[in-house]
């Protein structure tokens, strides 16, 4: 009898134990719940019930017609530039952010030294789940997470940050702190950026937890999974084509991230100089290292965004000073056109993007005076933007099966390819010794697909305004 009593007691505690663990399960979801905004709390219940298997998509290709491994040269023309030996490279540069603080330690960006304010989190060691995405959310909404991301939001505003340097520092803030886990830093980037209104999604399998982005241009090259008729893209190239994801859904005010180039980011500036030479024409040329790692990784985008990106401050100045001192030998527009498609013919040597960065990569001007070599795309975007600051010209990209030249609105001989209503001459920074007027002959006849024509001073291909870059 004493024995059964003894068990029934041990019930009884037991039971007692289990109700009071359940009450305390319970007030701590309810205290979650308190702390949660309205939206938050349909997110998480999006999270506890909306997941779907979705099949990655392989990355768009833009041009599928293959470059030439070396430029055509007018005939008698002189050989084009080589590329540098490796001793003669300027110094490469690994690393988009050179360092990642600790919690309340400065971060390095831009230049900047900055001050994240602290941001404690609990680790969640199931990530790889719905139920325990859901835990992990929880407790992310009940951090002191909203001081993080008012922070981000000034940094934005006081360093100019577009949709992409504001991306790259949510990033730098996810991967620092006690812990280098590439799980957890991906959940914090997914619940910092999701705070900031954008359309991110994670996606899991097994292990694998992965960032996606709906964007608002096609990204080349990177896979992609289609969700309710929307591309959501693996922006760090983690995941391969026909790789299976489990998605969660979304809640209807999320915005896409915005890539375009509409500003230049406030840097703390690294300059350095690149001359570009043919004879004794002669263009010195700053540029700015911190721009050059602010864009390295930036997804490629249509052309139509490059040739209607602004010039950087340093890149414009050096320009039109070193202009200035040529620009008083050329008397007709004219030949002012095509002493700048010499400069460019002969001033950068010619690698396609496969033998220089091992995918298809276009440059920013700062990127273009960096790095050893330039193709037809980096050369054509520099032409154009060099023409309107310096000769105040309408100037546009000429798209032709893997080629890309140049349209001037310029009156002189030669071919001349339709722009709008008009007929604009022809012009080819990589045909090298090539002068205004003259088609590489592999595209004689050939009418190409105009980039970005001009419409009331804008870009018909840019949607204006936004905030990218």
């Amino acid at each position: 009898m004493l024995l059964l009593v003894g068990l029934i007691d041990a019930s009884v505690a037991s039971s007692a134990g289990g109700d009071s663990f359940s009450q305390w399960k319970a007030a701590q979801q309810r205290a979650f719940q308190d702390q949660m905004t309205r939206r938050q709390q349909l997110f998480r219940n999006m999270l506890s019930e909306d997941w779907t298997a979705v099949t990655a998509e392989p990355g768009q290709v833009r041009d599928p017609f293959p470059k030439p491994f070396s430029p055509p040269v007018k005939d008698g023309g002189k050989k084009p530039l080589a590329v540098p030996l490796a001793d003669d490279m300027p110094e490469v540069i690994t690393d988009p952010v050179p360092l990642l603080p600790q919690q309340g330690k400065a971060l390095v960006f831009l230049g900047h030294s900055l001050l994240a304010p602290e941001w404690e989190w609990a680790r969640v060691s199931d990530y790889d789940s719905p139920k325990g995405l859901v835990r992990g959310y929880e407790r992310l909404t009940a951090t002191r997470y909203q001081d993080t991301v008012r922070w981000l939001r000034e940094q934005r505003q006081g360093l100019a940050l577009g949709d992409w340097g504001l991306w790259k520092l949510v990033q730098a803030i996810s991967e620092s702190g006690h812990s280098t886990d590439g799980m957890q830093a991906t959940v914090r980037q997914w619940f910092l950026l999701s705070e900031l209104g954008w359309d991110v999604r994670l996606g899991y399998r097994q292990s694998k937890v992965v960032l996606l982005a709906r964007t608002a241009q096609p990204v080349y090259g990177l896979a992609y999974y289609p969700v309710d008729g929307l591309a959501y893209y693996d922006l760090a190239d983690v995941i391969s084509a026909g790789e299976s994801l489990s998605i969660h859904g979304q809640v209807s005010d999320s915005q896409p991230v915005d890539f375009a180039f509409y500003r230049h980011p406030v840097t703390v500036p690294d300059l350095q100089e690149r001359q570009l030479r043919h004879g004794d024409e002669l263009l010195s040329l700053e540029f700015d290292r911190e721009l050059v790692r602010y864009y390295q990784g930036h997804p490629t985008v249509d052309l139509a965004f490059y040739f209607a990106a602004p010039l950087s401050e340093h890149v414009a100045q050096s320009l039109r000073a070193s202009w200035a001192r040529l620009e008083g030998r050329y008397t007709r527009p004219l030949d002012k056109l095509n002493a700048l498609m010499r400069l460019v013919q002969f001033g950068l040597p010619y690698e396609t993007d496969q033998e220089q960065f091992g995918r298809e990569y276009y440059q920013l001007p700062d990127e273009l005076l960096f790095h050893p070599a330039a193709d037809c795309e980096d050369r054509s975007i520099f032409l154009v933007q060099a023409l309107r600051l310096l000769l105040k010209v309408n100037a546009v990209g000429l798209l032709y099966p893997g080629h890309v030249a140049v349209a001037v609105d310029m009156p002189g001989e030669g071919d001349r390819q339709t722009v709008g209503r008009s007929a604009w001459l022809v012009a080819d920074p990589t045909y090298i010794g090539a002068l205004a007027g003259q088609t590489m002959p592999a595209f004689a006849g050939v009418i190409p697909e105009v980039i970005g024509a001009p419409v009331a001073g804008r870009w018909s291909s840019i949607t204006s305004g936004g905030a990218g870059g």
